[in-house]
């Protein structure tokens, strides 16, 4: 994990501040200890993700454990079922996958989608949403089923992408955090202990995508790529 010894003084203050973010709302408002883990375990999976590291699936399996534990207690089940049947099996291939396609120098090699394709993902997705709202709202206990279901379908297809590699899976993640806080506010209003934090975690996730779309826009422009036929 050369790669941690390698950020930017952005990346340094960045991770440096929301963890003591994260800190100082475990000990305010009495979150959990799985809820801090389910945190610092993002920030560091996210960050690994922005610097193109195949390393962030490992720390994803944690995250994707813990967060699940969490969602679980609140009654958000679409966002168990996502984490434990899609997203934790997602971290063993990415690791896979990503280590096929890593430079020397550490960080994977990025592509970008044609017009075409990014056209077709957003028309399945929309569908999706929809679908799987409908489910969720048959479900006791569920809440927000429409709200927890575009964060779901998205994070699904932001994962395909990111397992491919195309750049786009920022611009689909930051719609997704900015749900994800969304979510995670209307708990609060309920009293949820882990709120804050995820709260917190959520929108530590909101700046990093625009970081991250922003290095990988960037260095995809940097090194010519071109719009892949292939997957």
């Amino acid at each position: 994990m050369k790669l941690i010894f390698k950020l930017s003084l952005y990346e340094k203050l960045w991770f440096i501040l929301f963890t003591a973010v994260g800190v100082a709302l475990s000990f305010i408002w009495g979150d959990t200890i799985i809820g801090f883990v389910a945190f610092i375990s993002g920030i560091i999976c996210v960050l690994l993700a922005a610097k193109g590291s195949k390393w962030n699936y490992v720390i994803g399996v944690v995250n994707c454990l813990t967060y699940a534990w969490v969602c679980y207690q609140v009654g958000l089940f679409g966002e168990v079922m996502l984490n434990t049947m899609f997203y934790l099996p997602v971290q063993f291939v990415g690791f896979y996958l990503w280590g096929k396609k890593t430079k020397a120098d550490g960080i994977v090699e990025m592509k970008k989608l044609s017009a075409l394709h990014i056209g077709i993902v957003v028309a399945i997705s929309a569908i999706a949403v929809y679908g799987y709202g409908l489910f969720l709202a048959s479900l006791e206990g569920q809440v927000d089923p429409f709200v927890d279901s575009f964060t779901n379908v998205l994070t699904v297809a932001a994962a395909l992408l990111m397992l491919m590699r195309y750049r786009e899976y920022w611009l689909m993640y930051i719609l997704v955090n900015i749900f994800s806080v969304l979510l995670w506010v209307l708990r609060l209003a309920d009293d949820d202990p882990n709120s804050v934090t995820m709260i917190a975690m959520w929108s530590a996730y909101l700046v990093n995508s625009v970081y991250g779309a922003f290095v990988w826009f960037k260095a995809t422009k940097k090194a010519g790529v071109e719009v892949a036929e292939e997957t």
